[in-house]
């Protein structure tokens, strides 16, 4: 019996070490398919045409245009999704819908390295470990969904970086905002 337990908490270690190891964040684009409000999760298809499911979570953003809430997704809308990759489940904190003057919007996110309010330029490293540096002009800052401070974000701190792609410039991207989700 004792052997049986010892294997059973073993095992379940094992398991939730697995579990929280495997969770990280990750950025998916595609199309709403399906929403449904009861369970609080909707059916995206990706590029390659694959159907996920991906839940809301209890404080998730969605900006349309500029304009935050956490109710205007709409069937049909092409978003970029800034979730949490689980085992079991995907989490969905920050979604960008990709219409009107947003059409051309999308997500990126990394690890804070700097604020230089001389040179109004803020910089931060990409999952890939590159190095990007942006003007802060008109660049809104949120920690929880409340606006603070580019002062106030720590290096080292994960950012999520809100970008426009500016046409008329070479296709180069413009920070909108940067988005610090501490616990």
């Amino acid at each position: 019996m004792f052997r049986y337990r010892l294997a059973l908490e073993a095992f379940t270690a094992l398991l939730c070490l697995l579990c929280s190891a495997s969770a990280s964040d990750a950025i998916i684009a595609g199309k709403v398919k399906s929403i449904r409000a009861d369970n609080r999760d909707f059916v995206l298809t990706d590029a390659a045409g694959k159907d996920v499911t991906i839940k809301l979570a209890e404080n998730v953003v969605i900006n349309r245009g500029g304009k935050e809430s956490q109710s205007d997704l709409k069937t049909g809308d092409s978003v970029c999704v800034f979730y949490d990759k689980s085992l079991v489940t995907w989490t969905a904190s920050y979604i960008l819908v990709q219409d009107g003057d947003s059409k051309n919007w999308t997500l990126a996110h990394g690890t804070f390295n700097r604020y230089d309010a001389a040179k109004k330029e803020v910089s931060y490293t990409d999952e890939s470990g590159r190095d990007w540096t942006y003007s802060t002009v008109g660049v809104k800052v949120f920690s929880n969904r409340t606006e603070i401070k580019l002062e106030e974000i720590k290096i080292g701190e994960r950012v999520l970086a809100v970008l426009a792609v500016i046409q008329k410039a070479g296709d180069r991207m413009s920070l909108k905002s940067l988005v610090v989700d501490r616990k």
